[in-house]
């Protein structure tokens, strides 16, 4: 059984639709931090029912604010959850497993996880993925871009079996706000980083992002999620070189 103490690290904004589902399966944690962004729903008054540490930051990217929460945390490992994340009982089951020689002898484990978009569970690349989300603070932290962070440590990494779910959306209109709002992010960063918009990525970058998600990633065996999924990934990685252009401009 596991004896090392772990912290879950959840990020929230108006969360209330998903994170009583998150929250209930972080019970076997040591402690939950949770850093709000001013939600103006119901989030905090949901997450006040299993934890008290909670804290409110302006929301200045999704690296800087991690960073800011991971800072929070007072164990050396942590559990980093994203507020539309459940996790499966076999996952759970498998941390608890896991002994002390599994944490001295690893900086972090990698989580597969499995996409859920308007309701349907992926196959293929989407559900494929293994990210690094257990991980011990003191040898490794998130980095800090502004949109797709992610987190990197110094030393051996394993894998512990069992899956998160991440419940993207489940109405296309919030998957079409999460598109524009990710892209508009993106070309800040890119326009920060001094990162150049050429009219080859300006025309060819929708049909090529689609053929890659729809075709190379088989997401045409999802449906018509698959088709939804793939023409949003396409549209938004171009609206971030149109959203580049104007701020140049």
């Amino acid at each position: 059984m596991k004896t090392t103490k772990i912290s879950a690290a959840i990020l929230t904004f108006n969360s209330e639709k998903n994170i009583e589902n998150v929250l209930k399966k972080l019970y076997w944690c040591d402690e939950i931090i949770i850093l709000d962004s001013f939600s103006t729903d119901e989030t905090i008054t949901i997450c006040k029912k299993y934890t008290s540490l909670i804290f409110e930051n302006k929301f200045e990217g999704f690296g800087p604010q991690k960073k800011l929460l991971i800072s929070k945390c007072k164990n050396n490992w942590v559990i980093s959850v994203d507020s539309d994340e459940v996790l499966n009982d076999e996952l759970i089951s498998n941390i608890l497993k896991l002994t002390n020689d599994d944490f001295e002898n690893n900086d972090g484990f990698l989580i597969n996880i499995k996409h859920i978009f308007l309701n349907k569970q992926f196959k293929g690349k989407e559900s494929k993925s293994w990210t690094l989300r257990l991980f011990n603070k003191k040898k490794g932290n998130v980095n800090s871009n502004i949109v797709h962070e992610s987190i990197t440590v110094q030393g051996n990494i394993s894998k512990v079996k069992g899956a998160i779910l991440h419940y993207t959306v489940s109405e296309l209109k919030d998957a079409i706000y999460k598109m524009d709002f990710y892209s508009r992010l993106k070309a800040e960063e890119y326009y920060k980083n001094n990162k150049k918009c050429t009219w080859i990525k300006l025309y060819i970058t929708l049909p090529f992002t689609f053929f890659r998600e729809y075709i190379l990633h088989r997401n045409f065996m999802n449906g018509y999620q698959g088709y939804l999924w793939s023409s949003l990934v396409a549209q938004g990685s171009a609206l971030k070189y149109y959203y580049l252009k104007e701020l140049y401009n």
